[in-house]
C-alpha cells in the first residue's frame, strides 16, 4: 500500500503570517501554482482513493490534484489541522511570544493549545492514526491513497509513523510518498513544488 501525504498549498493567511488551524482562508495565486506543479509531479502515480481534511484549503488542494484522475475526495474530519482555539487568525509572531510551543517543538512535539480552548498536537495525531487505520482496513495492498492535510498535524503524524527517519517540516504543497508494507511505514520520496 502506498500513501501520498500532501500539505495544502499556500493560503492568504500563510502569506500574511496569521495563525490558521480550524479557521480557513483560500489558496493564494502562489498556492494554486504550487498545487498545480505538485499535481504534475504526481501524474506518474496511480491514485486509487483520496481523503482530505474538510477545511477549504485542503479540499481546494485535493480537487486540483484529482481534477484529471476521475476521483472524488472523501472528507475526513480527523485529518483537520490542530485547533489553535482563541488564537486562530492572530499574528503568528504574537502567538510565538506566548511560548505555547516548546522552542524545539519540531523534535519534541510539545504543542498544547488546550489552555486557549484549542487542542494538544498529540490528540490530533491520535485522530489521524484512527482515520488511517480505518483507511487501511478498507483498502487493498496495492492501493495508492492520497491524503491531503495540514502542516503541523501532518508533520507530527508522519513523524509518529516514521520515528527512525528524518525529514523536514513540509512546505506548502509538499508531497511525501510513504509505503506501507508488512505493517511498516517507510518514506520513499519527498516532492516539493517548483515554481
Amino acid at each position: 500500500m502506498r500513501f501520498i501525504f500532501v500539505r495544502h498549498g499556500k493560503t492568504h493567511f500563510n502569506e500574511i503570517n496569521l495563525t490558521q488551524g480550524w479557521c480557513d482562508s483560500p489558496l493564494s495565486k502562489v498556492g494554486i501554482r504550487q498545487v498545480e506543479n505538485i499535481s504534475k509531479q504526481l501524474e506518474q502515480y496511480q491514485i486509487d482513493k483520496a481523503y482530505t481534511s474538510p477545511l477549504g484549503r485542503a479540499v481546494q488542494t485535493a480537487n486540483i490534484i484529482l481534477s484529471k484522475k476521475g476521483i472524488e475526495p472523501i472528507y475526513e474530519e480527523r485529518f483537520k489541522e490542530v485547533n489553535f482555539g482563541i488564537l486562530e487568525g492572530i499574528s503568528t509572531e504574537l502567538v510565538r511570544k506566548l511560548n505555547i510551543e516548546s522552542p524545539d517543538w519540531l523534535e519534541d512535539l510539545d504543542m498544547d493549545y488546550r489552555p486557549y480552548e484549542g487542542e494538544d498536537i498529540h490528540d490530533v495525531i491520535s485522530k489521524h492514526h484512527e482515520a488511517l487505520q480505518k483507511i487501511i482496513q478498507v483498502s487493498s495492498d496495492d492501493d495508492t491513497i492520497l491524503i491531503v492535510g495540514h502542516g503541523c498535524s501532518l508533520y507530527g503524524f508522519i513523524k509518529s509513523l516514521l520515528p527512525q527517519q528524518s525529514f523536514k517540516f513540509p512546505n506548502n504543497a509538499t508531497a511525501m510518498i510513504v509505503d506501507y508494507v508488512d505493517e511498516t511505514f517507510s518514506l520513499k520520496k519527498v516532492l516539493d513544488p517548483m515554481i
